[in-house]
């Protein structure tokens, strides 16, 4: 027997803009509402957009790379100051996706909406140099705006340039990563390829509730189960006294505050040039056999970037003058997770 309840509109709405975002009809999306639950529907809102960049939000900044002298296009850099995987991590895969770069905003900010992200950092990587910096909002500008920029700044390109964005997600050790490639013209719009999305899980999720919402809200209606993998990865320690050479300073303009707040630092590669720390490198890696020795060959992606990004412990005073020293640097092999491109996660260490 039906009964019969009044449902509130705004339920009613939230179900009909469910269905558009999954390609679901509306009988489908209530059937799905009803065995489900109503909390991971929506909010109902109308025109979705991303918000202004947040308090530790910069960028897109240019680094340029070792340019035509790179090995490869492949050879790309994230500096997630955060990236750090538990011993016993689950990946969740999605299918691909191509999608213009209207669209790719337009998921952005749904998926920005939904809540749950943290921290988050992006690479834009062409073979001469890369936009990289914090934030869902400039990467969408770093999109946008790629190729004009890449233009202005007579950095050589190559067709198959690429993105990687990793966010972290509530829980610790769990993240969000979008991988594509570069916008390319396509009946009059620019069109990114092979889109992807995965999640990063410390164990078997009890439920995937939240990595279902995630996942709808960015266009992708099917998750596939959680299945276990590891990263390579390496490191040093610094001597002490360590200095770097710093380029610039990241500021955070603070409200009632009259002097900007610096929270991260770029300071020039200390391992370019230097194949005596790139094989120490090397010798500490640790990781699974066959992705270890991929990443033994790709050691010298490393030193692709001329500059490195650095995130401050604690942020002091732009007219304070601090003196900064380089404790060292952790990397993580990523390339397994997508199968494409010679890409480490760098997490470098500096304090004042």
């Amino acid at each position: 027997m039906r009964p019969n309840v009044d449902i509130p509109w705004s339920i009613h709405g939230r179900i009909k803009e469910h269905a558009e975002q999954t390609d679901r009809t509306i009988e489908e999306a209530y059937i799905e509402t009803l065995e489900n639950g109503v909390r991971d529907l929506p909010e109902q809102r109308g025109e979705v957009t991303l918000p202004s960049p947040g308090y530790n939000d910069f960028g897109p900044r240019l680094i340029r790379t070792q340019g035509t002298d790179s090995p490869d296009i492949n050879d790309s850099v994230t500096f997630h100051p955060f990236f750090h995987l538990g011993e016993n991590s689950m990946e969740i895969r999605t299918r691909t996706d191509d999608m213009d770069a209207d669209e790719f905003t337009d998921r952005l900010a749904r998926l920005h909406n939904v809540g749950r992200l943290s921290t988050s950092w992006f690479t834009v990587h062409q073979l001469g140099g890369a936009l990289v910096g914090r934030g869902p909002a400039n990467l969408a500008t770093a999109v946008r705006e790629a190729h004009a920029t890449f233009a202005d700044e007579d950095i050589p390109t190559y067709k198959n340039g690429h993105l990687i964005f990793i966010a972290n997600l509530a829980y610790e050790d769990e993240y969000l990563l979008i991988r594509a490639e570069l916008p390319r013209s396509s009946r009059d719009k620019q069109v990114l390829s092979n889109v992807e999305l995965r999640f990063i899980t410390e164990g078997v999720p009890v439920t995937g509730a939240l990595y279902q919402r995630l996942a709808r809200a960015f266009g992708f209606n099917e998750l596939f189960n959680a299945t276990a993998f590891d990263l390579p990865r390496t490191g040093f320690n610094a001597p002490e006294g360590s200095t770097p050479v710093v380029t610039e300073q990241i500021t955070t303009e603070e409200e009632n505050y009259d002097d900007p707040s610096v929270n991260g630092i770029i300071i020039e590669n200390p391992l370019q040039n230097n194949d005596d720390l790139l094989s120490h490198l090397k010798s500490e890696l640790s990781g699974p056999d066959r992705s270890k020795s991929e990443a033994e060959h790709h050691i010298e992606v490393l030193a692709n970037y001329d500059e490195l990004y650095c995130d401050l412990t604690h942020n002091h005073g732009l007219s304070e003058d601090r003196e900064y020293e380089f404790k060292g640097l952790s990397a993580t092999y990523i390339k397994p997770l997508f199968n494409r491109n010679s890409t480490w996660n760098l997490t470098v260490s500096v304090s004042w």
